[in-house]
């Protein structure tokens, strides 16, 4: 995977590349922060 841009201040990253696998999990963290996966793909 290749990172192409990563902005802070806008909150945004360009990633590119081919994934094989992604797990996660948010069993408590949603309630405090949100989503991070909705966060991702708002």
């Amino acid at each position: 995977m290749r990172i192409n841009k990563l902005s802070l201040d806008n909150e945004e990253v360009i990633v590119e590349g081919e994934i094989n696998s992604l797990s996660y999990s948010e069993k408590d963290m949603e309630r405090k922060s949100g989503s991070l996966l909705g966060k991702i793909f708002k």
